[in-house]
């Protein structure tokens, strides 16, 4: 039985949540809350104490792009990765840069939000706890806040950033995609995966894995209203609709 071990409300586990959901892969998931995932995590991988990991008969994997490549390695269909060699350096090499880049940055625009509904991020990653475990988060949220701003970059000068390499993002997607409607060759790859995971922050996507609780802020609607109507915006729903399997 392959575990994963993630956040519930995180584009990066989202990656795994796809690549192992689009191979058909059974497995278990255990959901920690921010912060006091740190121990836990930590002693499990022996190393980092970030998610998603990975748990599998021989070990534990951290991190989305490894995890992705060692499913992929065990589990080579239906692939992620083209078997042309050009397309698979393509592929590749969008997925680290996007994880370098528009991951971090499309995180940094939420949080900014959230960081002001402090009701609403509690709720979005401990909606899956039993109450007094979610009334607990919710009162640590002071202490932790500066913490939580710090991990995810809410400071001004990498917010100003932030915008400009999600605003790329966008328009590199948009253009990509114009041709064929995917990323690299005319075949769903890692390199759409990982897109359409990593912009979805900016939307509400209808995967139940995905799909924001209800009722939302009027902040975070006004903020997910600022990339409705860009075209790459429609191709995450697009991509979603058509390769983002259910739970299995």
């Amino acid at each position: 039985m392959l575990i994963l071990h993630q956040f519930s409300a995180s584009h990066f586990n989202e990656k795994v949540r796809w690549a192992l959901n689009y191979k058909g892969l059974t497995h278990r998931r255990e959901t920690y809350l921010p912060g006091p995932h740190f121990p836990v995590i930590k002693k499990l991988s022996g190393g980092p104490s970030t998610t998603p990991l990975l748990q599998h008969g021989d070990g534990y994997i951290s991190g989305s792009a490894a995890i992705i490549d060692w499913l992929e390695s065990r589990y080579p269909e239906p692939a992620l990765i083209p078997a042309d060699k050009a397309l698979c350096t393509q592929a590749i090499a969008m997925q680290t840069r996007f994880d370098a880049t528009v991951g971090p940055a499309t995180r940094t625009l939420l949080f900014e939000v959230l960081l002001n509904e402090p009701n609403y991020l509690c709720d979005t990653f401990s909606v899956s706890k039993p109450w007094l475990k979610r009334l607990a988060f919710r009162a640590s949220f002071p202490a932790a806040k500066g913490f939580i701003r710090k991990g995810n970059g809410v400071y001004p000068d990498n917010i100003a950033g932030s915008r400009l390499i999600t605003q790329a993002a966008l328009d590199e997607v948009a253009a990509g995609v114009a041709r064929t409607g995917y990323l690299v060759g005319s075949h769903f790859s890692v390199a759409d995966l990982c897109a359409a995971s990593l912009l979805a922050p900016l939307t509400n996507v209808s995967h139940p894995d995905m799909q924001r609780i209800e009722p939302m802020p009027f902040a975070v609607k006004e903020f997910l209203g600022q990339w409705a109507n860009h075209a790459a915006i429609a191709w995450v729903h697009e991509m979603y609709a058509r390769h983002r399997p259910v739970k299995l």
